[in-house]
């Protein structure tokens, strides 16, 4: 009798803590998701376009998501070639480079500084597209180039800042400092600074 009264005390204790556990295991928080593959410090990313260079990423923190073929860097400084010559630089706060596609976006007190002639470009977000070998934008920007200052919404660009495009112009503009400058009409044609209007004549 003794017997069966230890038994049953061990089994009911057995199944008095194994539902323990079970509830236990419920009031467990579900893992953390999203969390990055690798956390790496002083992080540097060079993008080549055939044997030259396309561009150069430094910075202070990189969290790379594998799965996501992504990586989001903190404190970004890039240098742009082309044609293997360096041509810019670009400092953000933060970005976010596509691993897969080898584009990038800097997101954050974005300035872009041309190597040719000094040219500055200021905006919140500026995205770069390797396939297009441009830099483009739907953010407002501002781009000084000597005297001259460009405001708009949205722009395209080559990194060297040669050519430069936006969807809405306000400028005080110098006709050499600006060369190479375009707006689009409202159909969605380039028009370069100086030419015509649609449907007139060009002033003589």
């Amino acid at each position: 009798m003794a017997l069966r009264i230890l038994v049953a005390v061990i089994l009911t204790e057995t199944l008095v803590l194994a539902a323990a556990c079970r509830d236990g295991d419920e009031e467990l928080p579900p893992p953390a998701k999203n969390l990055p593959t690798q956390v790496i410090d002083d992080f540097t990313l060079t993008e080549t376009d055939g044997k030259d260079v396309a561009w150069r990423l430094k910075a202070d923190r990189a969290d790379v998501y594998d799965y996501a073929n992504e990586a989001k860097v903190f404190v970004v400084h890039v240098d742009f070639y082309e044609e293997g010559e360096y041509s810019s630089t670009l400092t953000a706060r933060e970005g976010t480079v596509d691993l897969l596609h080898h584009s990038m976006t800097a997101r954050g007190d974005v300035v872009l500084v041309s190597r040719k002639d000094g040219a500055v470009l200021k905006t919140e977000e500026l995205s770069w597209d390797a396939d297009g070998h441009r830099i483009y934008s739907e953010a407002y920007c501002t781009l000084e180039r000597g005297k001259s200052i460009i405001r708009g919404q949205g722009f395209t660009a080559t990194p060297g800042l040669e050519s430069f495009s936006t969807h809405e112009l306000n400028a005080d503009l110098r006709e050499k400092e600006m060369e190479g400058l375009e707006r689009r009409r409202p159909g969605g044609e380039e028009e370069k600074e100086g030419s015509p209007p649609p449907g007139g004549t060009e002033k003589p």
